[in-house]
């Protein structure tokens, strides 16, 4: 199956600060993968340190600058820059500039893309996103593939 999505054609969701772009999900590529872009605002937070356990996290930064909490500490990566997240790892991020910042968040396998839908969903109903609540919706995706 070959996948073409036109700039047009990706799906644009609301994130509790900026948006979010479908640009490839789980439909398009059997499952392999999912691409999602992220545009958030100065002091935005992206999310709070977690852990995935049914995928790897890949952020492409595109514009702007991204502060990640790792294990090792805290690190901003520029425009250009790659953080690479495996399964069991905690990460968060951030965008601790004064500029907007962009990035793609690349998800393996897919699956993961239908968080963000569940937060526009949530966000569009006018439903609080406690930590609770995202620590739900999260638990709903991140199982490990049999």
């Amino acid at each position: 199956m070959t996948a073409l999505v036109t700039p047009g054609d990706a799906e644009r969701l609301r994130a509790p600060a900026g948006e979010y772009l479908v640009r490839l999900s789980g439909e398009h590529t059997g499952g392999s993968l999912a691409i999602v872009e992220y545009r958030f605002p100065p002091g935005a937070l992206g999310a709070a340190p977690h852990i995935h356990h049914g995928h790897e996290e890949h952020f492409q930064i595109l514009d702007g600058e991204v502060t990640f909490d790792l294990a090792d500490g805290s690190v901003a990566i520029g425009a250009g820059g790659t953080v690479s997240v495996p399964r069991g790892v905690s990460h968060g991020f951030r965008n601790a500039s004064a500029d907007w910042a962009r990035c793609l968040f690349i998800l393996t396998p897919a699956g993961y893309e239908n968080y963000f839908r569940d937060i526009h969903q949530a966000l569009e109903k006018g439903r609080p996103l406690t930590p609770d609540h995202l620590n739900d919706l999260r638990a709903k995706y991140d199982t490990v593939p049999a």
